[in-house]
């Protein structure tokens, strides 16, 4: 009865739209405050030491499961004429996740060997891998809904499904105290919750539809710009924490950590106000209504300024108090830090909204540019910044990559809007 209820529940909605905007929202933060819960958790269970194993891994994994992800989703989305169909989508998910696990496991036993990580920690940032990579797959079958405009059911799978890997994570650590054990228990969990979960929801969407691999082909090629920027995004994002973790302890990675978790909060706010609207922005484009587009985007930037600033106060005055209550943990030295990734924070919002808007008019080549270019900044000082300047060197430069790129993208998205040679072509 309980699991038909949570049926029920997934596939019905008697306001599609209303759903869809809030469901998001839940699932938005259930994402972002995933890694928080787990940490919080994980802190006052098992300690400091293993928070800050946990929080390398967990970065890593987000990485890769860009990989899995190849940015395709939002090209899913905006593929309103079919130019692909769902088949071919999943076959390129398919692909792009074994590439993710290889890579994935080739890196962790080069980062072990690097930086002399212990058996435990090179299965902790695995098994970590494996469990985002459900989410990878997840992610193409969240492309299918939101193109036919039911976001609403795939939010709420979503957000169900996160719900109780969290019950079942802080039981696990909590009965096992080994951060390993747990995250072996919660990622089978997962697995078998997101299987039955799809089976539900997909039949509803699923018809017969042709596969051509060369299509599959094309598709990867045409959504490289996308995964490659993705990719490069995430590395420039998570710099600091790598740069940290070759050069200072567990603990500071731990503290670090922290201090940039309300960083996302903006960002996701972001997410949850902008991308219910995804399909109606394709839809305008398709039509060619410019005014349209460039008043919801102008709208979105000032929504994420104001948000941005109200959250900078709210740092400055109670964040530091908050997070050491939440975190078991004295933060007072990291005031001025978390005001400056806060900073940064409005930044990544921005860039991620942007970075929607060239997706949909198809300009998402020319994002790789600046993602490069600022990739390679990062590669080029984010160790020397940490060497200087520690925990502070970690959030200047995430703040000053991010405006960089928030710069680059506010004039692509500008010469996207206004080129009169684009005809929604991939350029």
């Amino acid at each position: 009865m309980f699991l038909m209820n949570i049926k029920k529940f997934l596939i019905y909605s008697s306001n599609c739209e209303r759903d869809s905007y809030v469901w998001n929202m839940i699932a938005s933060l259930l994402q972002s405050f995933q890694s928080v819960i787990m940490l919080m958790i994980i802190t006052r269970v098992v300690g400091l030491s293993d928070a800050g194993v946990f929080t390398i891994a967990y970065a890593n994994a987000n990485l890769f499961v860009i990989i899995g992800k190849y940015g395709v989703r939002y090209f899913q989305i905006s593929d309103i004429k079919k130019q692909f169909t769902f088949a071919e989508y999943k076959s390129s998910r398919i692909l792009t996740l074994i590439i993710m696990l290889i890579v994935s496991v080739g890196y962790a036993l080069y980062s072990s060997d690097i930086n002399h990580y212990t058996v435990e920690k090179l299965q902790i940032v695995i098994w970590m891998c494996l469990f985002k990579a459900i989410d990878a797959y997840e992610d193409v079958f969240i492309g299918l809904y939101q193109n036919r405009n039911r976001l609403d059911i795939a939010a709420k799978s979503v957000s169900v499904r996160m719900i109780f890997t969290l019950i079942i994570f802080s039981i696990s650590i909590v009965g096992t105290h080994s951060l390993l054990a747990a995250l072996i228990i919660t990622t089978v969990f997962t697995f078998l919750t997101f299987t039955l979960f799809t089976k539900w929801t997909y039949k509803y969407f699923h018809e017969k539809e042709t596969h051509n691999f060369k299509n599959v082909l094309l598709l990867i090629h045409n959504c490289f710009p996308l995964f490659a920027g993705t990719f490069l995004a995430f590395y420039i994002g998570n710099a600091p924490k790598y740069a940290i973790d070759s050069i200072l302890n567990s603990e500071m990675q731990a503290c670090y950590g922290f201090i940039s978790m309300p960083v996302f909060v903006i960002g996701v706010f972001s997410n949850f106000v902008f991308t219910p609207i995804l399909y109606k922005l394709s839809v305008l484009w398709n039509e060619k209504n410019i005014k349209a587009i460039t008043a919801h985007t102008l709208k979105q930037t000032v929504i994420i300024a104001i948000f941005t600033i109200f959250c900078i106060l709210g740092g400055y005055y109670l964040g530091i108090p908050i997070l050491s209550v939440i975190y078991n943990t004295d933060l007072t030295n990291y005031k001025w830090e978390l005001v400056i990734l806060l900073i940064g924070g409005g930044f990544f919002a921005l860039t991620e909204l942007l970075s929607k808007v060239i997706t949909i008019v198809r300009y998402q080549k020319l994002m790789l540019y600046g993602y490069a270019t600022v990739a390679f900044l990062a590669l080029l000082i984010s160790k020397r910044m940490i060497e200087e300047y520690s925990i502070m060197g970690a959030a200047l430069l995430y703040t000053g990559l991010m405006a960089i790129l928030s710069i680059f993208f506010v004039i692509l998205t500008i010469y996207g809007l206004l080129s009169k040679n684009n005809k929604g072509e991939i350029k």
